[in-house]
């Protein structure tokens, strides 16, 4: 994490996670085992500043969190000690990986230091050439006075310039030796063509069309081009004093044709054919599938007592050295047709306005998020509520296949887009177990926003909802900073090729 001076502070990304006695102690301990299965990945991938991040983490938890719980003492004796040992084998990592990291994170500070400053010393958006050239105030000198001897003509064009400004200069030396092409070339190579404005303009024809890999159907967009590549020719300075190499210099525009021969441009007529032709057998360029692209992100206010206020909140923006903390979250990415699907699954409760949810499980490479599970568990729905039912269940899906819990989705099926005050509090728990968890809300009938994807605002959402006791609908106060308690997700990404199971456990 880079707080405002610049540098790398890893123990702000570690911080001390505090004790809620109202989240079961059994969801600390699945904190601690996610906590250790992000460790193996970033060890596997040898990205020691995470590994260190997540060690540092995990004992912070099992030393100053999990033993302040209030069933700690009645938990079994077993876990405490396999607790326990997973603390020893991480110190002893932690200790074994603090010169690395210091060495890296020292060499990560210098770097974002020289760049800082080697952008905020190249903030001109002049040429390199051009900036060396170019004097500022204090640098300034008196140019001396110049003589008869500075004016007398030495046979060189660019002799009578060298008085002139450095940047003036730069561009004189490049018109120099280049004669003003004529009237009747700058006609014939001209867009409006050999009449200029007094001739009627035909739109071109292509033989190409792009088409992209949707389900849509889309009109292909068409775009001019040239059917043939020009070399212009240029006159050289020795013989600018002839007029028939003038005339040849300027006018002889050579095309290369699909044979490999060069034949005058005269015979050729203008670069950009007037006369309407047949439109030939059009071919088809296929493109990729497009990459993912961030999920559309809009702050929206409740219509609801839980009043956001609207403040212009710092956006989440991922770090770029590789590091993880808490104000820059992993990406997420979810499949472009994931909350589709789910709407598709949730319709039979929707049309009777009952609400669905459902679990977002997936895997976590290269320091991002995929979900690639939607589970559907058992639940017990109203028309503004929806609550979970046999967990166990939901753990063992988890554990059987390895699954991070990303998040959970659920719909509005009458309401607007927002968060209540008792989505709030659902989202709590899933932000406690992982930093990065998402809550989505599905709303068919708001016609402004069909969906949102939303996080609460660390530390002040989090700060909110732990120290409220009140149950049901109810309004919250803002938090102390002055921000709101959550806002929409700016590290979220659309992805086409990701792939997800849907394991609907009803």
């Amino acid at each position: 994490m880079r707080p405002s001076s610049g540098g790398i502070n890893v123990a702000a990304s570690a911080q001390k996670l505090d004790v809620d006695n109202r989240i079961s102690l059994r969801y600390y301990y699945r904190i601690a085992d996610n906590i250790l299965k992000q460790a193996d990945i970033f060890r596997e991938e040898k990205n020691i500043i995470d590994l260190y991040i997540m060690l540092l983490r995990f004992s912070s938890l099992t030393s100053e969190t999990i033993p302040c719980h209030r069933d700690y003492r009645a938990s079994p004796q077993s876990k405490k000690n396999s607790l326990k040992k997973n603390l020893l084998r991480a110190l002893c990592e932690l200790e074994e990986l603090k010169p690395a990291v210091r060495q890296k994170i020292d060499e990560l500070n210098q770097k974002h230091t020289y760049q800082v400053n080697r952008w905020g010393a190249d903030s001109s958006l002049e040429w390199p050439h051009v900036r060396k050239q170019t004097l500022t105030k204090h640098e300034m000198t008196k140019t001396p006075r110049p003589t008869a001897r500075d004016f007398e003509y030495q046979g060189s064009k660019i002799q009578q310039f060298s008085l002139a400004k450095p940047v003036e200069e730069q561009f004189r030396r490049l018109s120099v030796g280049i004669l003003r092409p004529r009237e009747e070339t700058l006609s014939r190579h001209s867009i409006l063509g050999p009449n200029g404005l007094r001739g009627q303009w035909q739109p071109p024809t292509i033989d190409k069309r792009v088409q992209y890999p949707s389900n849509l159907d889309l009109t292909p967009v068409q775009f001019p081009s040239l059917q043939h590549h020009v070399e212009d020719g240029l006159m050289n300075n020795n013989e600018a004093s002839s007029s028939e190499h003038e005339q040849s210099s300027l006018e002889s525009v050579l095309t290369l044709n699909e044979d490999n021969q060069i034949h005058p441009a005269e015979e050729l007529g203008s670069l950009i054919s007037f006369e309407t032709t047949e439109t030939p057998h059009t071919e088809i360029i296929r493109q990729p599938s497009p990459p993912p692209v961030l999920a559309d992100v809009q702050d929206l206010i409740p219509e609801t007592p839980t009043q956001v206020s609207e403040v212009n909140d710092q956006m989440e923006t991922p770090s770029t050295d590789g590091l993880v903390c808490s104000e820059a979250p992993l990406e997420m990415h979810i499949s472009t047709v994931l909350m589709e699907s789910f709407l598709k699954l949730a319709k039979s409760n929707t049309v009777r306005n009952l609400e669905t949810c459902g679990i977002l499980a997936g895997s976590l490479k290269n320091r991002k998020f995929y979900v690639t599970a939607l589970i559907i568990p058992k639940q017990e729905s109203t028309s503004d509520s929806c609550q979970t039912t046999n967990e166990e269940e939901i753990f063992e899906v988890q554990d059987k296949q390895s699954l991070f819990p990303l998040g959970w989705i659920h719909t509005h099926p009458t309401q607007s887009c927002f968060m209540s005050s008792v989505d709030l509090h659902t989202h709590y728990s899933y932000q406690t177990m992982l930093p990065e968890a998402i809550a989505i809300v599905m709303a068919p009938k708001d016609a402004s926003k069909k969906h949102g994807i939303f996080r609460l605002t660390t530390p002040g959402g989090m700060s909110v909802i732990r120290h409220c006791d009140q149950r049901g609908f109810h309004p919250h106060h803002s938090p102390s900073d002055g921000g709101p308690i959550y806002k929409s997700c700016t590290d979220v990404y659309m992805n086409p090729n990701l792939h997800f199971d849907v394991i609907d456990l009803r």
